[in-house]
């Protein structure tokens, strides 16, 4: 009875965890302009938004983009190292073909995927036909849903980066 017993306990725990990690979760990015240079800071013009929900191992994402100066080229998810670092693109967005449009689509994410996502480090990045490729017009980096605070009014903590939680356990010298 009891490796029975122990054997059900197993297949719980392992039935939770699969839960845990098929759990839906809401992202969210502000696509905003990245000018490389002086001479690009005129042509990388414009702003949107974005959000994406993840659900198992499938994610989703609808946006809007608008006031670029130029037709949108493509749009992608990118991986960087880290949130606010440039990585290569991994998934091709569906873009509307105009200064002011709309991207999206849907993906099954592998693991390391999957993780890059809940570490901040997949982002945006939608291209111009006026923009100096391959840097793109607008980015933005998806990060979890939250509560955001009012004009000048502060929001304390570590609310903006999902790996919020290591970096306070390293600061207090534990390891996560």
């Amino acid at each position: 009875m009891g490796k029975i017993s122990a054997f059900a306990a197993f297949l719980l725990a392992v039935a939770s965890l699969q839960a845990a990690a098929a759990a839906p979760g809401s992202y969210e990015t502000v696509l905003g302009p990245t000018p490389i240079n002086h001479t690009t800071k005129t042509a990388l013009i414009g702003e949107g938004a974005a959000i994406a929900t993840l659900t198992g191992n499938t994610l989703t994402i609808s946006g809007t983009f608008q006031g670029m100066s130029g037709v949108a080229s493509d749009a992608h998810i990118m991986m960087g190292e880290a949130i606010g670092i440039p990585g290569n693109p991994i998934l091709d967005l569906a873009a509307s073909p105009a200064a002011n449009g709309s991207i999206n689509g849907t993906f099954k994410l592998n693991k390391g995927q999957l993780a890059a996502l809940r570490a901040g480090r997949l982002y945006i990045q939608i291209n111009s036909q006026a923009g100096p490729a391959p840097g793109g017009n607008l980015w933005g980096w998806l990060l979890p849903e939250h509560v955001k605070a009012g004009q000048d009014e502060p929001q304390m903590g570590d609310w903006f980066l999902p790996q919020g939680e290591g970096l306070r356990a390293a600061r207090n010298g534990i390891k996560s």
